[in-house]
């Protein structure tokens, strides 16, 4: 009933949608707040995989044209790896945000396979390395017939090639393989030490708040 002021008071505002909603006592609030706070170190790791994912998938994407120029055996397996490892990242990343069981094995054991690719590129190339290689990289025919009127310095060159390549290259790759071993190592680590906190947020926290969050953070 409306008065010639406007609604009668106490009436329902124009366009408020049923009645009252489900009461939310403080013994409620609590629960949400302590699982929003078990949830939180859960959360951070799903943010550090999505980063992951992504650098993992760009770095392959970008170089498969590489491989599909001048294609290598050891360059199609890296590459290939690098995607597939990318792609279960980005997955084990939608599993870790939803604080499934088994998320930080998935995403430990990931980091593992890519640190087993980027081992066995670095031994593939170490393997197939040859100063030759280098010397017919660095000492066109262009070049070689201008050092020709250069008596003693291709000589030269190639002695310094056959002496510091094998440095530079080995070097280079065990380099590459330690940093590995201690980035994807630590990065491997770090997930499989989120898994306490996922069995912990699954099993202190209600059915009815895991949904309320399920929904509220997608």
């Amino acid at each position: 009933m409306e008065t010639r002021n406007g609604p009668q008071a106490g009436a329902p505002a124009a366009g408020a949608v049923g009645g009252p909603g489900p009461a939310i006592g403080p013994g409620e609030l609590v629960l949400v707040r302590e699982a929003v706070a078990r949830r939180r170190k859960v959360t951070r790791a799903a943010a550090v995989a999505r980063a992951s994912a992504i650098t993992t998938l760009a770095i392959g994407l970008l170089a498969l044209p590489f491989v599909v120029v001048s294609p290598s055996f050891s360059g199609l397996v890296v590459v290939a790896g690098v995607i597939v490892v990318g792609v279960r990242e980005w997955t084990g990343y939608g599993k870790m945000r939803r604080a499934q069981a088994g998320a930080a094995r998935h995403l430990g054991w990931n980091q593992v396979a890519l640190l087993g690719v980027i081992t066995l590129y670095c031994v593939l190339e170490m393997a197939t390395f040859s100063p030759e290689d280098v010397k017919s990289a660095a000492l066109s025919p262009e070049v070689r017939s201008q050092l020709a009127a250069l008596p003693g310095m291709q000589a030269q060159i190639e002695g310094l090639i056959e002496t510091w390549a094998p440095y530079a290259v080995y070097g280079f790759y065990s380099a590459l393989i330690l940093l590995s071993i201690g980035f994807q190592g630590g990065l491997a680590l770090y997930y499989f030490s989120r898994g306490k906190y996922i069995e912990t947020f699954r099993r202190d926290t209600p059915e009815w708040v895991m949904q309320v969050l399920a929904e509220t953070h997608r």
